[in-house]
């Protein structure tokens, strides 16, 4: 709803102008209304009401005469403690209201809270320091942000605003020296959207953001402040759907809903998107598996299509189902301290690489004998370890910064012959995957600026660049199915296929600050397992 300017015209055509009406919130702790503002000032005198002429030496005797201590032409507005609070509001709150205000274009003018000339009561006070002023004029104060009044009122009748022009009459021939008028501003409780999301059809209070393909969820909502307000929901074709919750929506494309809410005083709007994804919930109870809150690369693999793995510090897991997990081997070379690890796996050997503060540590585990065996490398400033063992015979190690990525040669526990990768300069990076498949080797970088680089390394380092939504460490993956494929925060995207990436399929069950462990079922199927709570659940991505 547009809101009106109202003005008072006086006798001497001079005219303040305010908004009509001002919105307040019945709990302004909870949910804070603002409001636009502003007082225009301005003036249109007739032909009997010449504008007064000075001569240079009257000018400078009105400013003696202003240093001496009479007034410049003011106007007082009483009347502004009744927006906040409960009417006794302090002096240091008015303060900061008006020192929001700017004026426009005119430096001759200006607005504060002080103290009315007769009472010494506190007010509003616009000055100007105008010597003349042309018979047409306008000035106006706008606040440079939008203002929540805080008080709750009792009742909603008008709120009355004293105004008091003085010594205009020293500019303008033909005016009175005071002129007192009252404006009333309209005031009324806003409407608000308390709540409005899609919820699962099964548990109305469950707040989804992706539906499973096909799938329905509820759109609803509830509205606060005003009991005779009402609501519209539009779909994204800006068709009415409903007007009272819940909404049953099948999602068989990203949909938008919009909320419209308004009572007689305001309206507000609000929109809320539901992606279609092809991640679901398997109902798979996983057992076995502990909990860790160590900084990881948690993934799984299927070794030569049958059995699947994982690592969690310190013991490598197997299972048949991926439902119930038990411990293969407990790696007894791994070292007790370390800030972040990451595992890798190929035919013949299971590794995983360590980092701690000062050292990399890299352990290798026998298949045939269960044995693990480790090596130690001096470096500092790392952020992450990586090992690539597509080639059996030439291990790779990949190391962090948040400058970029260094990729070298594991030989006889030292690092060789190393490649670089660098991010942007005007960026850093926040996360990294690498993943070995079969011969071939691929990276995944994730900068703080939101794009997503993915690397062929048996391709002279060919890169495609993907705009996602910021990753964090434990919120990126590189895995192989059908395809290659990266899952970052949320979104899954084939890496060799850029208009896959438009296609987005958020992770549901992703809570920030969680270990989840992801990677490939089958050749039609990415798994993630998601900490909820004291259990872990299990999601599929299928094709």
């Amino acid at each position: 709803m547009k809101e009106k300017a109202q003005q008072m015209q006086t006798a001497g055509e001079i005219r303040v102008t305010i908004p009509e009406k001002v919105f307040f919130s019945k709990d302004p702790v909870t949910y804070v209304v603002k409001n636009d503002f502003y007082i225009t000032i301005s003036g249109n005198m007739s032909d009997g009401q010449k504008q007064a002429v000075h001569a240079e030496g009257e000018r400078m005797s009105a400013r003696i005469g202003a240093v001496k201590g009479e007034s410049y032409p003011t106007i007082y507005i009483k009347g502004f403690e009744q927006l906040f609070d409960d009417g006794t509001a302090g002096k240091d709150q008015l303060n900061a209201f008006f020192k929001m205000f700017h004026v426009n274009g005119n430096k001759d003018w200006e607005i504060g809270y002080g103290k009315f000339r007769d009472t010494q009561e506190d007010c509003a006070v616009i000055t100007t320091a105008a010597l003349s002023l042309k018979p047409n004029f306008s000035v106006g104060f706008q606040l440079s942000d939008k203002c929540a009044f805080t008080r709750v009122l009792e009742d909603t009748s008008p709120i009355a605003l004293d105004i008091y022009i003085d010594d205009f009459d020293s500019l303008f021939t033909g005016l009175e020296n005071r002129i007192h008028y009252t404006l009333s501003l309209e005031s009324g409780y806003a409407v608000y959207i308390d709540r409005f999301g899609a919820y699962m059809t099964s548990d109305p209070d469950t707040a989804v953001t992706a539906v499973h393909k096909g799938g329905t969820c509820n759109i609803s909502w509830r509205i606060e402040q005003n009991e005779k307000a009402s609501a519209f929901l539009y779909d994204e074709n800006g068709t009415v759907v409903a007007n009272l919750p819940p909404y049953t929506a099948k999602i068989d494309r990203d949909r938008r809903f919009t909320l419209l809410a308004y009572n007689a005083f305001c309206s507000v709007q609000q929109s809320v998107t539901v992606y279609r994804t092809l991640w679901d919930q398997t109902g798979t109870v996983l057992t076995g598996l502990p909990k860790t809150d160590k900084e990881g690369r948690f993934k799984m693999y299927q070794k030569d299509g049958g059995r699947y793995f994982l690592y969690i510090h310190p013991n490598l897991y197997v299972s048949e189902d991926c439902a119930a997990w038990e411990v293969y081997a407990g790696n007894t070379a791994a070292p007790s301290g370390y800030t972040f690890y990451s595992s890798a796996l190929s035919e013949d050997t299971f590794f995983v690489c360590y980092l701690d503060d000062r050292k990399v540590t890299c352990c290798e585990m026998d298949w045939n004998h269960k044995k693990w065996s480790a090596q130690t490398v001096e470096r500092t400033g790392l952020t992450g370890v990586y090992a690539l063992l597509s080639d059996p015979q030439n291990t790779r190690i990949a190391l962090t910064t948040k400058e970029g990525m260094g990729i070298y040669e594991w030989k006889g526990g030292a690092l060789i012959n190393g490649q670089y990768i660098g991010v942007p300069s005007d960026t850093e990076l926040a996360a990294a995957d690498v993943l070995a498949d079969g011969r071939r080797s691929y990276v995944t970088l994730s900068c703080v600026n939101g794009r997503v680089y993915f690397y062929d390394l048996d391709d002279d380092f060919r890169n495609n660049i993907f705009e996602g939504r910021k990753a964090s460490w434990d919120n990126l993956w590189l895995v192989k199915s059908n395809a290659v494929y990266v899952l970052s925060n949320g979104c899954v995207f084939e890496a060799n296929d850029r208009e896959k990436f438009m296609d987005v399929h958020c992770f549901p069950g992703f809570t920030e600050g969680t270990r989840p462990v992801i990677g490939a079922f089958d050749a039609e199927e990415i798994r993630g397992f998601f900490p909820d709570g004291e259990r872990m659940v299990c999601w599929n991505y299928r094709f």
